[in-house]
């Protein structure tokens, strides 16, 4: 029997890295890096994203809230994750 649900790895998921592309209206080199972190690894918690980026917790919730504002990134409990472009 087939599962007609639509799964979650169908609106967020790991890329593949070389169709990555950043949209125009992010400035900041921290939120493109974060933005592209995410799209390539799929989710992310904010302690992960801080150990794995050496972004401070402090600066990285403004860029999170940046890209959540412009419906990029969404948050699940305390998984961060693409949104499906």
């Amino acid at each position: 029997m087939t599962n007609t649900n639509p799964s979650t790895t169908d609106q967020y998921g790991p890329i593949d890295p070389e169709s990555v592309s950043v949209p125009s209206d992010l400035s900041s080199d921290g939120t493109k890096l974060v933005y592209l972190y995410l799209q390539v690894s799929g989710e992310s918690t904010l302690e992960e994203l801080n150990r794995s980026l050496e972004i401070k917790t402090i600066s990285l919730l403004p860029i999170l809230n940046t890209l959540q504002s412009k419906e990029l990134v969404d948050r699940h409990d305390e998984y961060y994750l693409p949104t499906a472009g």
